[in-house]
């Protein structure tokens, strides 16, 4: 249900009751109707399924109201349960000076919505946000940049989301080096060569693309992985102005299931 292993949401479970204070049920007044290990199994259901909350309520036995109310309690504490350590390895992956990072974007759709242009992405014929993932080598999340409008091209997404920025030591000449694809020609990072117009690869460039693709492909599984949390891939159905504390939130647990 939560794609994490039972030791793992109990930990998360115990942060979570740090975090408010080691109280969960009120003193007076009403009960809640879900204990604190339910709840927060019922936070991250819904994050990884991203299953509708009339259905979740069918499910925990409790009303759609309550299950909305639970999922806007605990969503930001699970973002602070797992900050810390998402901190350490974002910081220990941009302190290596000898491993290359990888970066590819994605498409988190939201469906089309009212007033809000830059949307639609033609290449990927939906509408939702770009977001900017980086990967070590291994194929590990280490960081997600803010969401940009689903239209915004990669080469420019990852200055927008403060990808660049944030692995600024990464982009330096005398760098570690990012690994990216052909969308990231013009930017810092590291890419293969575009076939000239009429023209041909030298077997030189054709060999760089060979190994920089072949590096490239745990960028992508690092991705899979992400995605697994199917909030990111069937599609947002909150706020839009929700969606970047929703990406925080999943970006955390990610590197906690992978790193932890």
């Amino acid at each position: 249900m939560t794609g994490l292993s039972s030791d793992q949401v109990a930990e998360l479970v115990s942060e979570v009751f740090v975090l408010l204070g080691g109280a969960w049920q009120p003193v007076q007044g009403r009960r809640r109707v879900l204990g604190l290990y339910r709840a927060v199994v019922l936070a991250l259901y819904l994050m990884r399924r991203n299953e509708s909350q009339a259905v979740a309520g069918e499910l925990f036995g409790c009303s759609q109201s309550s299950v909305s109310r639970v999922a806007r309690r605990l969503r930001p504490l699970l973002r602070q349960a797992t900050a810390q350590l998402a901190g350490q390895v974002r910081v220990q992956a941009k302190r290596s000076t000898t491993s290359t990072v990888l970066i590819d974007g994605f498409l988190a759709p939201t469906g089309e919505r009212a007033g809000v242009p830059g949307m639609y992405s033609g290449k990927r014929h939906d509408s939702g946000f770009n977001v900017q993932a980086v990967s070590d080598l291994a194929g590990r999340l280490v960081d997600t940049g803010l969401p940009c409008p689903g239209g915004r091209h990669d080469s420019k997404a990852l200055a927008e989301s403060g990808v660049a920025d944030r692995w600024a030591s990464h982009l330096q000449p005398d760098g570690p080096g990012m690994l990216g694809d052909l969308g990231y020609l013009g930017t810092p990072a590291i890419t293969g060569t575009r076939k000239p117009p009429k023209g041909e690869l030298t077997d030189v460039q054709r060999a760089c693309n060979t190994s920089i693709n072949s590096l490239r492909a745990a960028v992508e599984r690092a991705i899979a992985h992400l995605t697994n949390w199917k909030i990111l891939d069937t599609g947002w159905r909150g706020r839009l102005t929700e969606f970047p504390e929703v990406l925080r939130t999943v970006t955390g647990l990610e590197i906690y299931r992978v790193w932890s």
